[in-house]
Formats: C-alpha cells, structure tokens, sequence
C-alpha cells in the first residue's frame, strides 16, 4: 500500500496528536487495537448469523470505539454505518455493511502491522 494510501486508512498526525503526541503511547494502544481486532469481528459474524442484530450493535460500537481510538476514519465510518444499520433492524445493510468494515480492518491491520514493524515491534500471530 502507497503512503497516501495509508494515510487514508490511518492519519498518524491525527493519531499522534490525540495522544498528547505520545508516540510510545501510540504504539502501545495500537498494539491493543490490532489485537482486539479479531474478537471484535468475531463477535459481529456471530451476531449476525444468530440474526442478533444487538450482539451486531454492540460489536460494532466496540469496533468504532478502538477505530477512534487509532484515527482510523475509514474503519470508524464503516462500523458506524453497521451500528446505524442494525440500530435499524436492516439484517441485509448490516451484512453488506460488515463486509464493508472487515474490509477497513483488514487495511487498518496491514498499516498498524507496518507501523509497528517499523518501531521494532513484531506483529503477534493471529
């Protein structure tokens, strides 16, 4: 992925800045989220196939919270529009729309792996 492209994933200005420009803290916290990221989905996929569209919600509002936490716009976007959509009982938007942000996540992992691979820190295997 170009660096644009990244930065369309993940704004490491914005980041760092809502930090208080802690870099050692950002990293750690993106350690966090990438790890996080799996259960998160999991959990979506679950709720969806049980027809769970609160188990969905609540997956989702999880998942916009650690998008927020990194500055990953795209990623945040994306798991609000599932949350929108499950709020509205749309068992069809909120399938299209998880797809949608496993997508985003499947981005936001390779930056966040990049980042922290080029801090020293190596990616954890899944």
């Amino acid at each position: 992925m170009k660096a644009q492209e990244n930065s369309e994933v993940l704004d490491p200005a914005t980041a760092l800045a809502s930090v208080g420009g802690d870099a050692e803290f950002l990293f750690e916290l993106a350690g966090l989220v990438q790890a996080a990221w799996p259960s998160l989905l999991g959990d979506i996929r679950t709720g969806l196939a049980a027809g769970d569209l609160g188990a969905v919600q609540e997956g989702a509002r999880l998942a916009r919270a650690a998008a927020e936490y990194v500055s990953a716009r795209r990623t945040y976007e994306s798991a609000l529009q599932l949350l929108t959509l499950a709020s509205l009982g749309d068992v069809q938007g909120a399938r299209r729309a998880s797809a949608v942000l496993e997508n985003e996540v499947m981005k936001l992992q390779g930056v966040l792996s990049t980042m922290r691979c080029a801090r020293g820190i190596q990616p954890q295997p899944a």
